[in-house]
Formats: C-alpha cells, sequence, structure tokens
C-alpha cells in the first residue's frame, strides 16, 4: 500500500505544490485527524461501558445518546467544515486579474493547450501544460465533445469541461517541477488514458519558452520524404505549426514531450513508430485512422520527419 503512492511526477492530492492544492490538503488532513479522534473516543466510551457494566442501566438515557450522536455532535461537526471550507473555498477563486490566461479544450481524448505571447499570438501545444511559479494562472476549461474533468492533484481541484460551457479555475504553482493533470470524469473507453503533462518553471524562464514557442514552425522542416508522407497522411488534423489550431493534437516540440497519445506510452523512439503503425492497438477506439497499412518505409520516414527539431 505503501508502494503505490510512490511515483513520479506527483499525483498525490496530499503532496501539494500549489495555494489552492495546500487548502484541499489542509481540509483532508483536519477531517482525517477528526475522524480518527472520534473513532478512538468512541472506542474508548465502547471499552469502558463493556468493563463497567453491571445488573442495573449502564451509561445515559437513550434520548440522550440520540440527542448529542444526532444533534449536537454532527451540527458542531458540520459547522466547523462549513466555516473552515468556505474561508478555503474562497482563497480559491479567480478574483481579481491573473497573471497568465490558459484555454484548455478537452477532446476523446486528449488535451489541448492554448496561450498567448506578448503580442495577443495564440500559441497551441496539446497534453503539455506549461505554468509559471508563484503567478496567479486562470485556466479557462471547454470540452469539443462530451463532459470531461481537468484536474492537476498538485496543484489545486477539478473543474468540469463542459460542451459549451467555459469554465474557470485558478491554480497558482507554488514550487517548479513536473507534474501529472488527468481527466477526473469518465468520458469512454479510453478515460484512463487521458492525462496530460505540467511542467512549473521559472517566470522568466516560462516567458522566455512562450516567446521562443510563438510562431515555431515545422512545417518545412525534416528530410524530403518525411514531409511528403506527413502532408499526404497526417497534415489533415495535425500541425507542427504552434500558432494553428487543428483537429488533432498539435505535433510542434514533439521529441520534448515524455508521453505519446495523452499518457498513453512513453516518448521512445521506438514507441514512436509503434503508435504511428499501431495507434488503435495501443489506444483503441482513439479518432486517428488506422494506419495499420502503411509500409515500413512511410512509418521510418514519418517518424524521422517527427523527431527533427
Amino acid at each position: 500500500m505503501l508502494v503505490a503512492g510512490c511515483g513520479e511526477p506527483s499525483v498525490s492530492a496530499l503532496a501539494p505544490a500549489g495555494e489552492a492544492a495546500s487548502e484541499i490538503a489542509r481540509i483532508t488532513w483536519i477531517m482525517i485527524a477528526a475522524t480518527l479522534l472520534l473513532m478512538v473516543v468512541m472506542s474508548a466510551l465502547g471499552l469502558h461501558a463493556v468493563y463497567r457494566r453491571s445488573d442495573g442501566p449502564v451509561g445515559p438515557s437513550p434520548l440522550a445518546v440520540i440527542l448529542a450522536g444526532g444533534v449536537i455532535v454532527p451540527t458542531v461537526v458540520l459547522l466547523a467544515l462549513l466555516i473552515f471550507g468556505v474561508r478555503s473555498g474562497d482563497g480559491m477563486l479567480p478574483v481579481g486579474e491573473a497573471a497568465v490566461e490558459v484555454r484548455v479544450t478537452a477532446h476523446q481524448w486528449w488535451w489541448q493547450f492554448e496561450y498567448r505571447d506578448a503580442e495577443g499570438q495564440s500559441i497551441f501545444t496539446a497534453n503539455e501544460l506549461h505554468l509559471p511559479v508563484g503567478e496567479a494562472v486562470d485556466i479557462v476549461v471547454e470540452s469539443e465533445d462530451v463532459i470531461h474533468s481537468f484536474w492537476v492533484p498538485a496543484l489545486g481541484g477539478k473543474i468540469d469541461a463542459i460542451p459549451g460551457r467555459a469554465n474557470r479555475i485558478r491554480l497558482r504553482p507554488t514550487e517548479t517541477g513536473q507534474f501529472r493533470g488527468q481527466c477526473a470524469e469518465f468520458c469512454g473507453a479510453q478515460h484512463a488514458r487521458m492525462a496530460f503533462d505540467v511542467q512549473v518553471h521559472a517566470v522568466d524562464d516560462f516567458h522566455d519558452l512562450i516567446a521562443d514557442m510563438g510562431g515555431l514552425d515545422r512545417s518545412n522542416a525534416g528530410p524530403t520524404a518525411g514531409r511528403e508522407a506527413f502532408e499526404q497522411h497526417c497534415m489533415e488534423c495535425h500541425s507542427r505549426y504552434t500558432a494553428r489550431d487543428h483537429e488533432g493534437p498539435n505535433l510542434a516540440r514533439l521529441p520534448e514531450r515524455r508521453w505519446l497519445g495523452a499518457g498513453t506510452v512513453s516518448n521512445t523512439s521506438g514507441n514512436l513508430r509503434e503508435w504511428i503503425a499501431g495507434h488503435q492497438a495501443l489506444k483503441p477506439g482513439n479518432r486517428m485512422p488506422d494506419h495499420s497499412a502503411l509500409d515500413d518505409d512511410t512509418v521510418e520516414a514519418l517518424a524521422r520527419y517527427l523527431e527533427e527539431q
């Protein structure tokens, strides 16, 4: 059970690296501690009653037990939780202007992230979210198809992605590093394989990264055979240009990503080739057309093209 909680990047809501997550963890620990304390007290009273029983009635009357256990204790406990929860929840609200806004669109089964550079130009990435440490970031979440739920356990709470509606949640990371995000609402057969990487950078590094990604165009880079194969089989749905929105995941900076298929397999040279040719076997039901009929030379050309920076 202890080993099950290990792993990187962190997916534990009890190991917070953001202000909202810290509030959630604090409430959780208080509830756990209060529950344990109540269990110990009730167990002690039960043991006391057992060892002190006699032929006559023992303990308070049934009416007193009902009033204490059914009215007084729940009222005090729920009132305390309500006060603490409202105070904590109020601190998580997106009040005032945030330093950064990221628009998130959920798809079956991957994530699109849209940033704005200094000139206001849109920059798109897929399945990787970049955030600055110590700054308020508003995450505006929408869905392209069914209901999903955006959740980065180490950074904050959940927010639903609902078709036709934009929901907003604010994150303020307190530590740099890598974290894992996940869809937290069942959304179909591959719900479990709808994850994304979160990278929290120093503020200057974050803004430098966004500036570097702005206008990044790899559509004309790479070997000619691979580019031609990409144009023939992939370009209708994918782009390697960060300032272009396509139906499928943006593939710019693909070699720098840790995962393929929104957390399905690690991003290695062999897995990339396997994904191109057999993605339906790795992630059945995803919306990419079946490419199992592609010959080995075409798969190799595509892989080399996508591996070019």
